[in-house]
């Protein structure tokens, strides 16, 4: 505690009389209301996404999703966010017992949901496909399975793998590796089907195809033999049977526990869950093949083959560490989000704190609102690290007025908690998106968890992923915050605070940490969070000089390799905007050859993206992309086995035209 002289003391005093004097009793209310802070606002925790286009427009969208309530968890809302994961926003969706036949007719393909069926609904899929439509079911019911060229075979596979086959044009350019999933997936025999994938085992091939497609009259119907969407969920929030019921063990519980026996760790350098979300985004493309070439939107910005999320938590760090981070940052062209955990104060020591900071300047130890608004102004984030050991919400509510009392308000809207606890499969993720927080940074790689049985630690995806998605709760509701997992820890590769992990040498910490953002450039794509602590710069000494070179070396391969360095904030704006964004008055014309559009983003960024089309199409190659009447430069790139065009414009509403010849 810094020693208070007599002079320090009388001046102090001498400001809060100044204070009164200038204010009155309206000042120095103010000022005590202010240091009290603000109570977090509450609103509902789900998602409720409208419909892609407006019902004047239905058609226009090529792809109509089925919500089958009668499946229990009912999954497809959250098969609604894999489709705008991979850039596929041009869908409309609606609950099965809305369905009629006429409605099916205006859509090129139908998405259907898992779940049991009537016999009307399963009629009339049916007829639509046999006079030349599109079906894709996950699970479908078993008196559908002829329109599928399949056959019912006892038994079911269950957390299986895939084995997805290059012989198959919807199954090229993915890994040759076989990709986990979660759930239960149905045997068939195949009656006529061609298999795109293949359930497998640990001991290799199962004779049951995971993925098939099968021509029935006109049209074609593809199954998944599990529920693609509750498979993706359970990879990347872990085993929901593993939260833990005893009190005191869920007081100390983290959510990479989840994981324990639940991942492969020989394939965390595979992002599984992406893989095989891409499986389905290309299944949909060559479907459409023969009816018009579906543009979709790219990851990240700018075209960017990922994104390195950079983050780091600071525990009542001064101004000055803050500030060699952000420079480091800076220099590379990026941005930082910063979760700050101030001392737990009380509302008097927050205002003597403050009145000292107004009468001299001189409180240069603890951050003050005046540095976390010049940080703001240069594109950081400023945002909450909350203390939850009380309980979770009563943490978030005191470390919110804590935060706010400080002078360090809004509260962004990301977060990572202090010292990663978890509550529930997703309570925490609940709470959160009640107070208005939508991303979430705690599933955390850090532990024995990801440390092989030959004593091997391994890096890598161990959600599955590297593509921010909402969470989804125990009954398939959406929630409003993105789960974006932080997977390039500082306490992991250095292991300078967490009991149990790895202590490398920054050097060779900075080579894991290099093979991992090399794998994102080459094909993984994905936005790989990073946790580089600010504290040490306040330690200083060893801890210092260890954190900056091994921080130095993450940023400069992610600026070698092409990856943007953004805050988590500025991350979110741009998926969100992606998320929300709209294919308007999407038409093909045969006679011009020319596919017509209108993109609009959920909201105009100062960045840019990109926007695919199909390269090739009915025998035709795209010749040119004008945008707003004028033609723009596009380049080639293949997303897996499939090649796009990629035109690159700013975030903000535009006409699309493609020509095809």
């Amino acid at each position: 505690m810094k020693h208070w002289t007599r002079r320090r003391f009388l001046k102090a005093a001498g400001a809060a009389g100044l204070m009164t004097a200038a204010g009155g009793l309206t000042g120095g209310y103010t000022l005590w209301r202010e240091v009290e802070g603000s109570e977090p606002p509450e609103g509902l925790p789900y998602v409720e996404r409208p419909s892609r286009l407006g019902s004047a427009s239905i058609g226009e969208a090529p792809i109509l999703l089925i919500l089958n309530e009668n499946a229990f968890p009912p999954t497809g809302a959250y098969l609604a966010e894999i489709l705008l994961a991979e850039g596929l926003n041009a869908f409309q969706r609606i609950a099965h017992t809305a369905l009629h036949e006429d409605l099916l007719e205006r859509f090129s393909l139908i998405l259907l949901d898992a779940g049991p069926l009537d016999t009307a609904t399963a009629e009339a899929l049916r007829r639509y496909v046999a006079r030349g439509g599109n079906l894709i079911a996950m699970r479908p019911s078993p008196h559908l399975t002829d329109l599928f060229g399949v056959e019912p075979a006892p038994g079911q596979t269950v957390d299986g793998y895939l084995k997805i086959l290059p012989d198959h044009s919807a199954g090229q350019g993915f890994p040759s590796e076989a990709l986990r999933f979660h759930g239960p997936a149905d045997h068939y025999r195949r009656a006529g089907a061609s298999e795109i994938a293949r359930l497998a085992g640990q001991a290799g091939d199962l004779p049951y195809p995971a993925v098939a497609v099968h021509r029935f009259g006109e049209g074609k119907a593809a199954l998944w033999a599990f529920d693609l969407a509750w498979s993706v969920a359970l990879t990347r929030q872990g085993d929901p049977n593993r939260v833990p019921q005893d009190p005191e063990v869920a007081r100390d519980w983290r959510a990479h526990r989840l994981f324990q026996e639940w991942i492969d760790l020989d394939r965390l350098g595979i992002p599984q869950a992406d893989e095989q979300m891409r499986l389905l985004s290309q299944l949909i493309a060559w479907m459409l093949s023969e009816r018009l070439p579906l543009p979709r939107l790219w990851y990240f910005p700018e075209g960017a083959p990922g994104v390195l999320v950079a983050t780091g938590d600071a525990h009542n760090t001064p101004p000055e560490a803050v500030e060699e981070v952000l420079r480091r940052v800076e220099q590379r062209g990026g941005r930082f989000s910063v979760y700050y955990a101030p001392l737990p104060r009380t509302a008097f020591q927050r205002a003597w704190h403050r009145l000292l900071n107004w009468a001299e300047r001189a409180a240069s130890h603890v951050v003050q609102p005046e540095h976390v608004q010049v940080w703001r102004a240069r594109g950081h984030e400023f945002g909450i690290h909350p203390y939850v050991e009380e309980g979770l919400e009563a943490g978030w509510r005191r470390y919110w007025r804590l935060f706010t009392g400080m002078g360090y308000g809004p509260v962004p809207p990301t977060v990572r908690t202090h010292r990663v606890l978890w509550s529930g499969w997703v309570e925490t993720a609940r709470v959160q998106a009640r107070f208005g927080i939508r991303m979430n940074l705690d599933y955390y790689l850090i532990g024995p968890t990801f440390r092989t049985s030959n004593g091997e630690w391994v890096f890598g995806y161990f959600t599955g992923s590297g593509l921010p998605m909402p969470f989804v709760d125990e009954n398939g509701r959406v929630l409003n915050i993105y789960q974006q997992p932080t997977i390039l820890v500082d306490e992991q590769l250095i292991g300078w605070t967490w009991e149990g992990a790895p202590r490398f040498p920054p050097e060779q910490a900075v080579e894991i940490s290099r093979a991992l953002l090399q794998g994102v450039a080459q094909g993984a794509w994905g936005a790989v969070a990073l946790q580089a602590h600010v504290d040490p710069f306040a330690i200083g000494g060893e801890p210092a000089a260890a954190q900056a070179a091994w921080l130095e070396g993450v940023l400069d391969a992610a600026q070698g390799y092409g990856l943007g360095i953004e805050s988590a904030e500025r991350w979110l704006q741009f998926v969100e905007a992606r998320s929300q964004a709209s294919f308007e008055g999407l038409r093909w014309d045969p006679a011009a050859q020319q596919l017509r559009f209108r993109i609009v983003p959920g909201a105009p960024l100062a960045s840019q993206w990109e926007i695919g089309l199909p390269w090739e199409f009915q025998g035709l190659r795209l010749e040119r992309i004008e945008v707003d009447g004028r033609t723009t430069p596009h380049q080639e790139r293949p997303i897996r086995g499939m090649p796009y065009a990629w035109v690159r414009i700013p975030i903000r509403p535009a006409s699309i035209q493609g020509f095809y010849r």
